[in-house]
């Protein structure tokens, strides 16, 4: 028995769009993963490994986030909390540097450290080595 073409065709594009779709739908593969997100401070604009009390850390402070689709940079934090330094501003772009400005007296135990958060997903952060605070001019302002 012999199909007519017109109905040979239909089926073959038939068979061409479901194709088409399965291949479309194992696009969507719920078991894909996109990269992790990863929080490294800029090279460029590192934290201090000491700072005189109350002083600006002048060169800037800044985070890479990799593999951020959205973009949203990271939120900059200390510890110990209550007197460790602030940030202007304290959340940036990706690679933007803030300015640092250490506490005006040292905590207990001489040192800071600094971390960064990822705004994106909160769980991927970095955190500096202890950052020692010294007695000395507090220097100049600086801006991000």
């Amino acid at each position: 028995m012999s199909f007519p073409q017109p109905t040979l065709r239909l089926a073959v594009r038939s068979i061409v769009a479901l194709a088409m779709v399965a291949a479309l739908v194992a696009c969507g593969d719920p078991k894909y993963q996109p990269p992790a997100i990863v929080v490294t401070f800029d090279p460029n604009f590192p934290p201090p490994t000491s700072i005189n009390a109350g002083a600006y850390w002048d060169q800037g402070l800044a985070a890479d986030v990799a593999n951020d689709t959205k973009n949203a940079g990271v939120m900059f934090s200390c510890a110990p909390a209550g007197n460790c330094g602030t940030f202007n501003p304290p959340s940036a772009a990706s690679t933007d540097p803030t300015c640092y400005q250490a506490p005006g007296t040292a905590p207990t135990g001489g040192t800071v450290t600094v971390t960064a958060t990822s705004v994106t997903d909160p769980t991927k952060s970095i955190t500096s080595a202890p950052i020692t605070i010294t007695s000395g001019p507090p220097g100049q302002s600086c801006e991000p």
